[in-house]
This record gives structure tokens, C-alpha cells and sequence, in this order.
């Protein structure tokens, strides 16, 4: 009977363990299941973001009033994506080891790919996929619009390549260009991002053994692990790559234009994060719809800190040649669901003294150094946590942890503490932010069209209450008059508003059967009778506590949620509403 019982007891442990194993896994898939397709649309302007892109694209629309900023709604929700590119997805996110990266930065799996580098943690990937966490000056060009290359001329080209072995193909990369139909410099940052820009590389030498003669100028085919080049090079060998200028511009038309530019991956990040469609998506075509399975797969690296570092090299190509101010178009993507933040991630408490991050625009980050200007320890890549613990005029003494070893047994990264110095202007205090310009700039109108008689959007309504006639914003001065043929409409300066056309501005006097009503236009918090970004910075200043709305019926007009109170929620309605996603009801 023992013996039955324990065997029977076994049975059942068997049974839970598979059974809590199944219900794992089902619950997991049915919780980051993909969806079957993804309706993505281009919207023009800083008030087409959601407010956590803004302040900082207003900051940037400040320094560079030329730049131009549009909001690439993917139609993705966030915790999709980041399921999709989840820290065990065979080596789809990799990050360089180094000893000064924390360990928290690393998969917990310990996979390796290239020499050095490892599966990147899911907190590091959240990090690198995160869009806000990249619009500063420099980082920002991840995201430039590379279907274009106007403006760049062979002195441009021929400064960016001068002093490394692309100087002598400045003609055959402007030739690439043209015949590709993208910005040379895009050409430029690639190469020295696959290559490097010192010596010559193997890949292109021409003297690799069983593959003499054939060049790679964008490492084409040259998947992780041992034996890249040559895997390289036997791509180039099938496609005929025989000499430098062949390679450099086919490569350019089929790896760059054709395989990537051409499925709308217009931009460094979308070349490493595959977010978008199978076309080239414009602001003009509206809303288009794409199957799930033309997503996530067509990546162009694998290093998540690729974008951020091409990134850098663009902003000192662009910086260095004086067209840093011109007419720039950045498209910046925008997912469903997104949390407050993504910081990077770090092993550092305020245990361990006052965090800062390192607030620099190089691309490599900042030296870290065994004294003040003393020998370099390594480098600490930009928004790297550090603790300081001491000071010294213009050097910070400051704590991080390194990486060290990975422990199969217990499945962890060993870690080092290290101290060293760091030049003290690259340090900001965790919790910095920009100033706030969104009141100085232009923040366009969110790719919308203002309600006007030929185009108007939405449900004309109304309704009388007490002394108001709150009107919904497609109501125009012909829908009043048709409700109630004979009312009076003036404006808040007494000026009778005869169009029938005109929109009825917040504010208005309505006259009915003799009794008068003031206008309360949902949105339309300025008076203006016209939604858009005027009315959403009038918002954000009020919430801001700049200029608050003080007037009874401006109040009720922006509370466009009904709930009693001015709140981001009532910026998201209007925005929606701009974007044509959803009406404004009364």
C-alpha cells in the first residue's frame, strides 16, 4: 500500500509539473501573441508625438529651426514588440561585452555570437528599441530619412572619407548614390560601421585566400561567428563583385537601396528594428495596412548599439561640414502602449552614491580614466549610470560595475566594481531634462487639416445647457442656423459671423429666441474656432502652469474627456482626434 502511495504521489507530482509547464508556455504565447497585421500612418510636426516625444523634439526644433520631425505610427503595440525582440531570440540583439559594461546589460543565457559579443539583455533591448531614449543633437540622426541625399556635395563626401582607405572611392560612392537613389553619407557611415575606418580591411583587400579578387563593402552575407569575412566574401564571389567600384555601388543598389531603403527602411534604426511595411510609406498615402509576417525579420545587424553609433557618425560628417543646419527630415516611430520609460539599465543604487548619467554626443561615449586626464580605462557609451564619489575641479571620481565572466552554474555575469574619472561637463544628473520650448517653436499641426467647409471631420452637434451652447468641433455656423434658423452669432469681440462656412469659436455669443448662450467648441481651447496644435499647446502650457485657463467655458472646452479637469488625457483626445483616429462627441 506504501508503495502504491508513493508511486501514486510520484504520478501526480509528474502530472503538475507538466501541467504547470504547458500552462506556462500557453499563457505566454496567448499573452505576446502577434498580430495579424499592423495599419501604420506618417503624421508631420512635433504635436503629431504623443507629449512624451515632445519637449525634447521642441528642444532640438530650437537649436535647428530647418529640421523636420515626423511621427511614424507603427501600429505596434510595445510589449509585442519588445516579446519579439526578446533577449532569446537566437542572437537577434547582441551587444558588445567589454569590462565596463554592467552586467545587468547582458542576457542571463550567456549565448555568444561574434567574438565579444552576447545576447543582449531584455532590459538593454528595451533601452536601444526606445525612440525617446535617442533624441538628443546627435543620436536623433538614427532616425534621418536616408532616401534622400540632397545638399551633399563631393567636398562633403570628400571630407567624410579624407585620411581612410574610402578617399580614393569618393567618385564611386557618389556614383552609388546617384544610381541608388540615397544620401552618399548613408553609404559612408555603413562602410565604416560594417569595416571600420582605419587600414584597409580584409573584406575589400582583395587578397583574402580562395577568394582573391572579390570585394564586400557592406559585409553582405557576412553572418556572426567565425569566418564572417569569408562568408562575406563567397556572397560577393556569387554576385560577381570583382572590383571596388562594382562592389561598392551593386552593393549599394541591392543591399542598401533595393534590400532595405526600397521596403521602407529609410532610416538606421529601421534598419536594425523592422517595424515598418514592405513600401516606402508616405504622409500622402494616409493609413496603410500590412500582414505581420513582412515585420521583426529584416534586420540589417544584429548590435543594438548599431543605430546610436551610425548615428554619431553621421552627426560629425554633417557637423564637420557646415550642413548641420540645413533642411533635415527625421522619421521617428511611435508604438502602441508605450510606458513612461525605458532607462538604461545598471547595477548602481543610490547606495552607491549620487547617480548621474553620461549626457555626450560622441559616438563611442567618454573616456573613462585611472585619474584626472590620466590613462583611458575604456570607454562609458552615452546614458551609462555612474555613481560619483568625489570631485575634482573639472574630473568626477565615479564608481560603475563591470562585467567580467559568465557562471554556468548559477547562470550569472560576474561583475567588478571599478572607480575611475570621468570629465565632469559629460555628466547630467539622473533626472535631467531639457528646457522646455514647445511655447517658441513651431510645432506644427500634427499633420492634420483644420476644419474647414471643404473638409470637415467628425459629427456636427449640439446642445444647449444653461447658459452655454456646447458644440462638438465639426459644428459650423450653417449647422447652428439650420437647428435654429434665426439665432444671432457674434464673436467674442461683438462681430456678427455671417459665413455659414466659419467654424463657432469658443467664446461666441449665440443669441436664440432672444435668450444668448456662450460657445463652449470641444477642443478649441484658444478661441480661435479652428482645432490644432495651437489648441494643444494652449493645453500643455496649462498643465505646465505657464499660462493656466482660467475662464469657466476655455475650461470646459479643453475637457474634452468631460471628467471635470484639464489632463493629458485630453491632449491625447485632440491629438487623436487631428490625426483623424477618433471623434469628439458631445
Amino acid at each position: 500500500m506504501k508503495k502504491i502511495s508513493i508511486k501514486f504521489l510520484s504520478l501526480i507530482l509528474i502530472f503538475v509539473v507538466l501541467f504547470t509547464f504547458f500552462q506556462m508556455y500557453f499563457i505566454k504565447n496567448e499573452v505576446y501573441a502577434r498580430s495579424a497585421q499592423y495599419t501604420q500612418y506618417i503624421k508631420s510636426g512635433i504635436s503629431a508625438f504623443p507629449e512624451s516625444y515632445q519637449k525634447k523634439l521642441a528642444y532640438l526644433k530650437y537649436l535647428h529651426p530647418n529640421w523636420e520631425f515626423k511621427a511614424y505610427y507603427t501600429g505596434i503595440d510595445w510589449e509585442e514588440l519588445v516579446s519579439t525582440e526578446n533577449e532569446n531570440s537566437e542572437m537577434k540583439n547582441t551587444i558588445h561585452k567589454g569590462s565596463l559594461l554592467d552586467p545587468k546589460g547582458l542576457c542571463r543565457c550567456g549565448t555568444q555570437g561574434d567574438s565579444g559579443y552576447y545576447d543582449a539583455s531584455n532590459l538593454m533591448v528595451r533601452y536601444y528599441i526606445d525612440p525617446r531614449n535617442f533624441l538628443g543633437e546627435a543620436m536623433v540622426f538614427q532616425f534621418l530619412d536616408l532616401s534622400s541625399g540632397t545638399g551633399i556635395t563631393r567636398d562633403v563626401v570628400l571630407s567624410a572619407t579624407r585620411g581612410t582607405y574610402l578617399e580614393k572611392y569618393t567618385d564611386s560612392i557618389l556614383k552609388a548614390a546617384s544610381e541608388a537613389q540615397i544620401n552618399p553619407l548613408h553609404i559612408v557611415a555603413t562602410i565604416f560601421q560594417e569595416l571600420g575606418s582605419t587600414g584597409t580591411p580584409r573584406a575589400i583587400s582583395g587578397t583574402v585566400s580562395g577568394y582573391e579578387g572579390y570585394y564586400n563593402f557592406y559585409n553582405y552575407g557576412a553572418t556572426d561567428g567565425a569566418g564572417a569575412v569569408e562568408r562575406g566574401l563567397a556572397k560577393a564571389k556569387e554576385l560577381g563583385w570583382n572590383n571596388p567600384e562594382y562592389a561598392l555601388v551593386d552593393g549599394a543598389k541591392r543591399v542598401l537601396a533595393n534590400g532595405y531603403i526600397s521596403a521602407g527602411q529609410t532610416t538606421k534604426y529601421f534598419y536594425k528594428f523592422d517595424v515598418v511595411g514592405n513600401e516606402i510609406l508616405t504622409e500622402a498615402m494616409g493609413n496603410k495596412t500590412y500582414s505581420s509576417d513582412k515585420f521583426y525579420s529584416h534586420q540589417y545587424m544584429t548590435n543594438v548599439r548599431d543605430p546610436a553609433s551610425q548615428a554619431g557618425s553621421l552627426y560629425d560628417i554633417y557637423a564637420d561640414n557646415g550642413i548641420l543646419d540645413a533642411k533635415l527630415t527625421f522619421l521617428i516611430p511611435v508604438y502602441n502602449n508605450m510606458p513612461a520609460s525605458n532607462s538604461k539599465p545598471t547595477s548602481l543604487t543610490a547606495n552607491d552614491g549620487q547617480l548621474y548619467y553620461i549626457n555626450s554626443m560622441k559616438k563611442y561615449g567618454i573616456q573613462f580614466r585611472n585619474s584626472p586626464g590620466g590613462a583611458s580605462l575604456g570607454n562609458l557609451y552615452k546614458d551609462t549610470i555612474v555613481a560619483v564619489i568625489g570631485n575634482s575641479g573639472s574630473w568626477s571620481k565615479v564608481k560603475i560595475y563591470g562585467t567580467s565572466n559568465f557562471n554556468t552554474s548559477t547562470r550569472q555575469w560576474n561583475y567588478v566594481t571599478y572607480t575611475g574619472w570621468v570629465s565632469t561637463e559629460y555628466l547630467a544628473k539622473v533626472g535631467t531634462d531639457v528646457p522646455d520650448y514647445r511655447d517658441q517653436v513651431d510645432m506644427g499641426s500634427g499633420g492634420s487639416t483644420p476644419v474647414n467647409p471643404t473638409d470637415v471631420y467628425g459629427k456636427a452637434d449640439i446642445k444647449l445647457e444653461k447658459s452655454n451652447a456646447i458644440v462638438t468641433p465639426a459644428t459650423t455656423v450653417k449647422n447652428m442656423k439650420e437647428k435654429y434658423p434665426n439665432c444671432v452669432i457674434k464673436k467674442a469681440d461683438g462681430i456678427t459671423i455671417d459665413d455659414e462656412k466659419a467654424g463657432i469659436p469658443t467664446g461666441a455669443k449665440i443669441t436664440i429666441n432672444g435668450t444668448t448662450y456662450t460657445a463652449v467648441k470641444y477642443a478649441d481651447s484658444n478661441g480661435d474656432g479652428i482645432i490644432n496644435s495651437g489648441d494643444l499647446l494652449k493645453i500643455q502650457k496649462h498643465l505646465l502652469n505657464v499660462v493656466p485657463i482660467t475662464d469657466p467655458n476655455f475650461i470646459s472646452a479643453a475637457d474634452v474627456t468631460k471628467d471635470g479637469t484639464i489632463n493629458s488625457g485630453d491632449l491625447l483626445k485632440i491629438q487623436k482626434y487631428l490625426l483623424r483616429v477618433s471623434d469628439i462627441e458631445l
